[in-house]
């Protein structure tokens, strides 16, 4: 998000989809550069970022305060976990913005967290996107041998255990 070029594509793509909120992930911007450069992006939108848990940032939610309430429940060093009220309609629903850590090791905090989570939200829709930083099967490895350790299926076992639907969306 430091490239300017890199922030316009986020104004189109929002501007263009119409969009009241979003997460974004592997920002690499520095604290002393996070008021300045999301206050740029849209005026009037609030920001809420990890950099409590991560000296880089890697997760910020934005929402446009005109269209959605927005509550944060939960920050870790991988997720930022929230519930959104459109106001327009009265309606909610729990978003998680999600970027997984880029080691199986690591990433187990993130599974845990999810999976705590879920039975708390089984009555309410809960939308979890991002980059999990994790395959579910071999066919979405690209360039790589086609083995398959264990720690592969921590993924699809956080998924199953979490009532989570792999949407297979890939971003811009």
């Amino acid at each position: 998000m430091m490239d300017p070029v890199k922030q316009s594509e986020v104004k189109h793509f929002v501007r263009a989809n119409d969009i009241c909120c979003l997460g974004l992930m592997e920002t690499k911007v520095p604290p002393h550069h996070f008021d300045s450069i999301s206050s740029n992006l849209f005026l009037g939108w609030k920001w809420k970022a990890n950099y409590d848990f991560s000296a880089r940032g890697r997760i910020w939610v934005g929402w446009n305060p005109i269209l959605v309430d927005f509550n944060c429940l939960y920050v870790s060093s991988q997720m930022i976990h929230d519930e959104i009220k459109f106001l327009h309609s009265g309606s909610f629903l729990h978003f998680t913005a999600v970027y997984g850590d880029h080691t199986f090791v690591a990433r187990r905090p993130l599974w845990t967290d999810l999976i705590r989570l879920s039975p708390t939200l089984s009555d309410s829709p809960w939308m979890v996107c991002g980059d999990f930083n994790a395959i579910r099967d071999s066919s979405d490895r690209m360039g790589s041998p086609n083995t398959w350790p264990p720690s592969f299926d921590d993924l699809n076992e956080c998924l199953f255990q979490a009532e989570l639907e792999d949407l297979r969306y890939v971003g811009f």
